[in-house]
């Protein structure tokens, strides 16, 4: 889901030589990203065209027919990806960065069926607070979102190809979330380029916090905050102490092992 760390996280494995493409290709920093969104263009214009194909927008998610990637009205899309897929064999470890992946993977796996995914979560109420500042959405848009992205990736991302990664890693462990990332990835980096990327890129960055009983006053469902903390249970990460959830006779988020990974695409 946008506003997620997703360009944080694209940041640090370019650095620790993930090839993004071109940079001619890659979008430029902004007032929302002043880093750099680390976006290739290319596939993010193809995930447009896409999403608009079925009626829709990042913000205004389709719905999506079974094995609606099949359909002939996105072949003249697959030669445009191909295309675009050509001029990046030979530079593995490759990849791309763009939320708009969560509601188009069907497509790209049709292409590269054992890619890896990595999945980066961040609380959804810190989500739709970004996502309101830049005026794009209310809280409750901005918590449907991130529930429409992340049940349809989690649909979507076969078994043992992903790993889900956590925004609030990046600031509390994150030596060992870089590690964790990149060997799921299979791309080596020493420690002490982890150490130098790290201390580039990881600064004054945080600028929202929300507590999980924030999280259910502003989602009375606790359908988002189930969603949240089974992926938390994903990016072997506790949201937060026992002591903050709004029931505490109710579990919360338990780290365990990260997700296997299958030979990369």
């Amino acid at each position: 889901m946008h506003r997620s760390g997703t360009s944080t996280v694209a940041q640090l494995l370019y650095r620790c030589g993930l090839y993004l493409g071109d940079e001619s290709d890659l979008f430029t920093g902004g007032p929302g990203n002043p880093d750099g969104f680390w976006e290739n263009r290319r596939f993010v214009a193809i995930n447009e065209q896409i999403l608009k194909e079925q009626g829709g927008g990042w913000d205004i998610p389709p719905t999506l027919p079974p094995d609606w990637q099949r359909d002939d009205a996105f072949l003249s899309y697959k030669v445009e990806a191909d295309r675009l897929l050509e001029g990046f064999r030979g530079r593995e470890p490759w990849g791309w960065k763009d939320p708009r992946n969560s509601l188009t993977l069907p497509f790209w796996l049709e292409l590269m069926p054992e890619m890896r995914t990595v999945v980066c979560i961040r609380n959804p109420l810190e989500v739709a607070g970004s996502l309101r500042k830049r005026g794009n959405s209310s809280i409750a848009l901005g918590l449907s979102l991130w529930k429409t992205y992340n049940e349809r990736l989690l649909e979507t991302v076969p078994d043992g190809q992903y790993m889900v990664t956590h925004y609030d890693a990046y600031f509390y462990r994150p030596q060992q979330e870089m590690r964790r990332v990149l060997d799921f990835l299979g791309i080596p980096a020493s420690d002490q380029l982890i150490s130098l990327v790290r201390s580039r890129v990881v600064r004054g960055l945080r600028t929202h916090y929300f507590t999980l009983a924030d999280l259910l006053e502003a989602d009375p469902s606790r359908e988002v905050r189930d969603l949240y903390l089974k992926m938390c249970g994903e990016a072997a990460w506790e949201a937060e102490p026992r002591t903050a959830l709004a029931d505490p006779a109710e579990p919360h988020c338990e780290p365990r092992h990260p997700v296997g990974g299958a030979a990369p695409g």
